[in-house]
This record gives C-alpha cells, sequence and structure tokens, in this order.
C-alpha cells in the first residue's frame, strides 16, 4: 500500500512538473515558430566599409545561429548624421518585432545627453538591449617620441602638433579641453578629411601625433608600435585600461571636482563597448531569445577569430550592465553636462 501511494506521489509530482514547464516550453516552441524562415537584420550606422559594418556583418553571420527557429542574418548600412540616421530608425520606423538590431554608435548615449544635436530622435533607455561586445576602447593622446614629449607636463612647455578630421572630432576636442583647461601648448590641425590623412601627416613630420584609440594605430601602423615610437601621455576613460596602467585620467589630471566628472563625461563615448540593441517594445520572450544568442555567439571560436582580425577584444556586458552605462552617462548631473559642454567648445 506505501509503495502505491509513494509511486503515485511521483506520478502526481512529475505531472505537475510537466504542467509547470509548459508555459517555457511554450513560449520557446513560440520563438522558433516565428524566427523559422525569418532574417534578422543587422544594421551598421556607417557605410559599407569600416569597423560598423565589419561587426554587422559578423553579428549578422553568428547572432541567427543561436536563435530557436534557426533564421538567416542580414548586414545592412544606414549612414548618415555620425550615427544617428541609424539610431532615429531603430527608435522611431524599426519593426518592433525582434527582426532588426543595430551595432549602435558609441557615442549615441552622450550625443543624448549634451542635448546639442536637434537631429537626436531617440531616447537611448528605452531600447532593448542585448549586450555590448567589450567594455569600451581606452582613448590615448599618442604622440611621437621625436617630439621630445613624454608627458602632460612636458606638453604644457613643448609644442607637439596634432591631426583631427574636424573640430567635432574627440581627436580635435580632447586636446584642445587639455589646452584650456591643462594650459598644453597642443597646435591642432583639424582639416585632414579622414584618420588616414593624418598619419601621413606624421610619416612627413608635418603632424606629431593625434587623439584616437590603440586599434587605430596598430591597424594604421603596426611597425610604428612594433618599433614603440610613441609616447601615451594622457588616456581617456572611466577607468585606466589594464594596458596602459602607468598612463594618467584626464580626469587624474585636474583638481576642481566637476571638471573631473566632465572629463570623466567625455569618456563615457568611449565606455560603451559597441552596444547591440533593438528597438523599443520587442516582446519579452524574444528579446530574452536575441540576448542569450548573443552571449552564445560571443563565444564562437569563428565569430572571435574574425574579432581578431579586427583588433577588437571581445569583453562582451550582460544587457544590465549595458543599460547601466546608457543610463549613467544620460542622467549625469545638470552641473557636469554644462562644463562637458564647455570643454566640447571648438576655439
Amino acid at each position: 500500500m506505501r509503495s502505491r501511494f509513494f509511486a503515485a506521489s511521483r506520478i502526481a509530482a512529475a505531472g505537475l512538473a510537466l504542467l509547470a514547464a509548459t508555459p517555457a516550453a511554450r513560449a520557446r516552441d513560440a520563438v522558433a515558430d516565428f524566427y523559422r524562415g525569418r532574417t534578422i537584420q543587422v544594421v551598421n550606422p556607417f557605410a559599407e566599409a569600416g569597423l560598423y559594418a565589419y561587426l554587422a556583418q559578423l553579428l549578422a553571420e553568428y547572432v541567427p545561429k543561436y536563435l530557436p527557429g534557426s533564421p538567416s542574418g542580414r548586414a545592412v548600412s544606414m549612414p548618415g548624421g555620425g550615427g544617428l540616421q541609424g539610431a532615429n530608425h531603430l527608435f522611431n520606423a524599426a519593426p518592433r518585432d525582434g527582426t532588426v538590431l543595430e551595432v549602435l554608435y558609441d557615442n549615441m548615449p552622450t550625443e543624448q545627453a549634451l542635448g546639442l544635436n536637434a537631429l537626436v530622435r531617440f531616447d537611448a533607455r528605452q531600447f532593448g538591449v542585448i549586450g555590448s561586445l567589450n567594455r569600451g576602447e581606452t582613448g590615448l593622446v599618442a604622440i611621437l617620441k621625436r617630439a621630445g614629449i613624454a608627458t602632460v607636463a612636458d606638453a604644457k612647455i613643448r609644442t607637439a602638433v596634432l591631426g583631427a578630421t574636424g573640430t567635432a572630432s574627440a581627436q580635435y576636442i580632447v586636446p584642445n579641453a587639455m589646452n584650456r583647461i591643462m594650459g598644453t601648448k597642443f597646435k591642432l590641425i583639424p582639416g585632414y578629411k579622414v584618420v588616414t590623412d593624418a598619419f601621413l601627416a606624421m610619416d612627413t613630420g608635418e603632424a606629431d601625433g593625434l587623439f584616437t584609440n590603440f586599434a587605430t594605430l596598430i591597424q594604421s601602423r603596426p611597425d610604428w608600435i612594433r618599433e614603440q615610437r610613441f609616447n601615451y601621455i594622457a588616456q581617456s576613460a572611466d577607468v585606466r585600461d589594464p594596458d596602459f596602467r602607468d598612463v594618467p585620467l584626464l580626469q587624474e589630471l585636474v583638481d576642481d571636482p566637476v571638471q573631473k566628472e566632465a572629463f570623466r563625461f567625455l569618456a563615457m563615448s568611449r565606455v560603451p563597448g559597441k552596444l547591440v540593441v533593438a528597438p523599443p517594445g520587442v516582446p519579452p520572450a524574444r528579446l530574452a531569445a536575441l540576448q542569450n544568442a548573443f552571449q552564445a555567439a560571443m563565444r564562437d571560436p569563428k565569430l572571435l577569430e574574425g574579432m581578431a582580425k579586427l583588433y577588437q577584444k571581445i569583453d562582451p556586458r550582460r544587457p544590465d550592465e549595458a543599460m547601466a552605462v546608457i543610463r549613467a552617462t544620460i542622467d549625469a548631473d545638470a552641473a557636469v553636462l554644462a562644463r562637458a559642454r564647455d570643454l566640447m567648445r571648438a576655439d
């Protein structure tokens, strides 16, 4: 009698467990049914050649591989407005069904927070965050050693010529802010059409350096990196990059608390780490499936191989971590934002 009672209890418990699992199983089946035969579009907010284009192509190849229903993937380019057109389209016009993703340009949250561009027609806090490819890329004030400048103190007594692609670029904004706030003596040439031209100017001796990231340096002049031709005198990031632990952060070079936070805010345009986002309002089960597929893709050996060829680190953020970066940027203190706007002013 007792054995029959326990057997019946086990059967009943198994039945209850099966019933409890049914909603989750049904949700998975519904997600698979939706994605089967569909195509995931991954938007690159720039032209069809360049880093973001290659990243979108990799994601379009590998994220769908890990989605229920095995959809296909396709990268599409949507250039315009320095990344704004793609972000605006994703927020206002893209289908909200989980078939469109975007590699969001890193400075979109700071662009929104500063409130200086009337073309911003999105709220990044409302995107469906899938994750980020890494923890951001450190900006470096890189100066060729021939200029005789090894520290910011040296840059206050010697002149170095730095190239930039325009007065609205970080290549101009950061050293210009250092001139105004720290007293450095950088001579800025903002007339180069593309960053390649700035490197050519360093070849000829017309320029001595620029503000950029390490991936750009090693892609553009790998021999210079091997030969250790650069001094790195300051970095722009939220925390010191482990690869440049002896290089001071910009915010460490000023004393005023608001000024410190303003320089930290400027660094937030480099911190997002290539956010991957969906439009607002994607059904939760599909959003969760996209997030899981993204994390799985970040462990795919073939994707890792492709990222290594682009000199891109893989250190993905979870969706909640990525959203925390977005909110910390957009919800910055008003006094800090005002000082940051002043730092960005072109002289």
